[in-house]
């Protein structure tokens, strides 16, 4: 079967910090990898790869990016923090029982969230570091963080 994007990488997407844009390309990718296995009718795969990379990296990814704002003083952090926290809320207590419980549309429905919100997540607040970042002359050689 061809493999189908439901978000597709660009150059908007970036920040110009290798290592959070080389995590954002993974949670983009995940994201295409569980539409890919929905599509196939592997909802169980698709579900367990939304729970391991989506939730869990995601977690690790937010700690990242969090560490080095705090270490380099971004004025935006605590701001940034309440954003990932929601997130975190809203994937656990909302997204997460309808994926479980509900319906392949829900599945789908939640999968479409995920997508919105990264889309925007990383075109407005995560690129305003970047941008930020490039102004103060600090470049970050830090690596991405482990996947899985």
């Amino acid at each position: 079967m061809e493999r189908k994007e439901i978000i597709k990488w660009s150059k908007d997407f970036e920040t110009g910090i290798k290592a959070f844009d080389d995590e954002h390309k993974f949670l983009v990718k995940t994201l295409n990898d569980i539409y890919n296995l929905l599509n196939e009718g592997k909802r169980d795969e698709a579900k367990e790869l939304l729970k391991r990379r989506v939730v869990n990296y995601a977690a690790k990814h937010f700690k990242h990016e969090e560490e080095i704002m705090e270490k380099y003083g971004y004025p935006d952090l605590e701001r940034h923090k309440k954003i990932h926290e929601i997130f975190v809320k809203t994937v656990i207590e909302k997204l997460l029982p309808k994926i479980e419980e509900g319906s392949e549309e829900d599945f789908r429905s939640a999968l479409s969230f995920l997508v919105g919100w990264l889309t925007m997540h990383i075109a407005k607040p995560d690129k305003k570091y970047g941008e930020w970042f490039k102004e103060k002359g600090i470049v970050i050689e830090e690596e991405a963080v482990e996947i899985d």
